[in-house]
């Protein structure tokens, strides 16, 4: 909680464009992925009041992800954001979508600083006449 208060406070402090800001280091199975690999991170409400946020990554980086999460079946594998855990799942099979999902602990704008923290830019629309 205190990471993301003190996140929130400098964005406050620093306005960035809003096209693009400065994106932390993540980290998905102990391996690094520059934002250049997320297509798409979005903060998504849940019934409960909260928010989580999905990642979708690049073709390329997608595949990295099956290969990480096949090494780790039957063990947990972490997420993180600048060392900061953002999710610790235990991995039954690989992922190969290239899809991840943090389960909604956040507030919404939380999870939409996160969201943008992430990837260095707004989410995609949802529809793409936008």
């Amino acid at each position: 909680m205190r990471f993301l208060l003190l996140l929130l406070a400098s964005l406050i402090a620093s306005p960035l464009n809003a096209q693009t800001m400065a994106t932390g280091k993540l980290t998905i199975g102990g391996e690094v992925f520059a934002a250049a690999e997320i297509l798409d991170a979005r903060a998504m409400p849940d019934i409960n009041g909260k928010a989580g946020i999905m990642l979708t990554l690049s073709p390329t980086a997608a595949k990295r992800l099956a290969a990480i999460t096949g090494a780790l079946a039957g063990r947990p594998m972490l997420v993180a954001l600048d060392g900061e855990t953002l999710l610790a799942e235990m991995i039954r099979a690989p992922i190969r979508d290239g899809v991840i999902e943090i389960p909604g602990r956040y507030t919404l704008p939380e999870a939409e600083v996160l969201a943008k923290r992430i990837s260095g830019k707004p989410p995609l629309p949802d529809d793409l006449a936008e």
